[in-house]
């Protein structure tokens, strides 16, 4: 689960849930609301980690120095439900930061977002002004972000999309190198499995020439 706070304006707290599985990464949950980060919110962000059955929670910290995550864990421990809990920081400027991130794995084709995610999306909005809900939707964000700075007006619930699968596309690249290191030492076994037996079968016929008898000598002795 990522979750990026918001204490003031019209910026949303969010929290999102990504997956992974076989290579693919699943959001599976995407909550925006406003009202910073009361009692009721925290209490939803605990509560949709236990059903979700979180093992890690990114907060982004850019501002409250570790607060956030200090205030959740009480409602953690309330709701019954151990995860660990990290902060985490970015300097990037946030539209490359998320186009770097689900550009590559949306072209893959190997991200997949929940039906409920977008039956969820279009109902969080329903209260906000008119002229201000479609701006504050996922797939208005997913569709219309560009890397140019502040090509959208709001861009919170891609970027924690992006966050949490972010977390994910590290580990598969860390797996896919450690599995090219694994298939690579594996070939080097191979080669020196094979290297070895030439030199043994070539050992053993010399061997075997040393003891054959030469040609016009007799191996016996006597009549």
């Amino acid at each position: 689960m990522f979750v990026d706070p918001s204490d003031r304006g019209k910026d949303e707290t969010i929290w999102a849930v990504a997956k992974h599985l076989n290579g693919t990464v699943y959001v599976t949950k995407v909550v925006g609301t406003q009202g910073g980060y009361g009692e009721e919110i925290l209490a939803r962000i605990a509560s949709d980690a236990k059903a979700q059955d979180v093992n890690l929670i990114l907060v982004e910290e850019n501002f409250g120095q570790g607060m956030f995550e200090k205030l959740l864990l009480p409602y953690l421990a309330k709701v019954g439900h151990q995860c660990a809990v990290e902060g985490i920081r970015s300097n990037r400027q946030k539209e490359l930061r998320i186009c770097d991130t689900l550009e590559p794995i949306m072209n893959q084709h190997r991200l997949v977002v929940a039906e409920d995610v977008a039956v969820e999306d279009n109902e969080s909005v329903q209260g906000y002004a008119p002229e201000e809900m479609a701006g504050y939707r996922l797939f208005y964000q997913m569709t219309r972000i560009t890397r140019e700075k502040g090509s959208l007006g709001h861009d919170d619930r891609l970027d924690a999309v992006a966050g949490a699968v972010g977390y994910w596309v590290d580990v598969m690249a860390k797996d896919a190198a450690q599995t090219a290191e694994k298939a690579k030492d594996k070939l080097m076994e191979q080669e020196l499995k094979w290297h070895f037996a030439n030199q043994l079968n070539a050992f053993r016929g010399r061997s075997e020439r040393r003891r054959r008898p030469r040609d016009g000598f007799s191996t016996s002795f006597g009549n």
